[in-house]
């Protein structure tokens, strides 16, 4: 079995991931989970990080690969 399936970042830190990242991002953690669960990206399109992610497909991998990611992802999902 895949270490990966049973990896699961507590909601109490996704939160936190959540809070972080809007504020650099210069929103609110509920208007950033708002977007991202409706698939609009349009508050990171600014982000120097982002951009330089999402323009290099080794490192845009790299970062869908990472199991926290992958479980942020499908814990906002799920809300």
């Amino acid at each position: 079995m895949n270490q990966n399936q049973n990896f699961q970042i507590p909601q109490e830190r996704l939160n936190q991931m959540l809070q972080m990242a809007s504020q650099k991002l210069g929103t609110t953690p509920e208007e950033l989970q708002r977007q991202l669960q409706n698939g609009n990206f349009d508050a990171l399109k600014g982000n120097p990080m982002v951009n330089s992610v999402l323009k290099d497909p080794k490192k845009l991998q790299q970062m869908l690969n990472n199991p926290q990611i992958q479980q942020m992802l499908r814990g906002m999902g799920k809300q």
